[in-house]
Order: structure tokens, then C-alpha cells, then sequence
């Protein structure tokens, strides 16, 4: 069996899996040219590398816009990880029964 680095194509749910993008947002990308894909006989696979391009794409269009969120940019040096703050109170939770 071909290990992750080798694979160069994936089908609709392997690539939501993967990516962690909805099987909708897929269908869209496809749609609107975003990410390319072939038919193999009744089955569409999509091309890992239109992924990977379309990743930098994304990213590119991040930094231009100033939307640094990862920790590990500059822009969040001394505030720890933005996407675990635990200065947050924790949420209580709803009473039984009806709403």
C-alpha cells in the first residue's frame, strides 16, 4: 500500500477526511474550478496537488489580507495559542428539560 506522500489522488470521502472540508464545500470547489479532479470509471478523484495549490493560494491571500492566525506568526509572539485560550470561563450547562 502506497503511504500518504505517495498519494496523488483521493475520492470525495477520503478527501473530506483529509482535509476536514465539508462533503458540500467539496462539491462547490469542484464546481467553481477550485480544485481539479478526473473520472475513473464512475468515480471522481481529486488531484492531492490542486489541494496543495490551492492551500497556498489560501495562505497567500491570508498574509496579504493581515490574517496571521497561526501561533506561531510573529503577530501572536508572547500571546500563547489563540485557538486554546483558557482565560475563557467554561460554559455552564443548560438546565434539564424543556427550552
Amino acid at each position: 500500500m502506497a503511504s500518504d506522500s505517495d498519494v496523488i489522488t483521493a475520492t470525495i470521502s477520503r478527501s473530506r477526511e483529509i482535509s476536514g472540508i465539508s462533503r458540500s464545500r467539496i462539491y462547490e470547489m469542484l464546481a467553481a474550478g477550485e480544485l481539479e479532479w478526473v473520472h475513473v470509471g464512475a468515480r471522481r478523484l481529486i488531484l492531492i496537488d490542486s489541494y496543495r495549490r490551492l492551500l497556498v493560494k489560501l495562505k497567500a491571500a491570508d498574509a496579504e489580507a493581515g490574517n496571521r492566525r497561526h501561533p506561531a506568526d510573529p503577530a501572536h509572539a508572547g500571546r500563547g495559542d489563540p485557538c486554546r485560550d483558557t482565560t475563557a470561563p467554561p460554559q455552564r450547562a443548560l438546565p434539564p428539560g424543556p427550552i
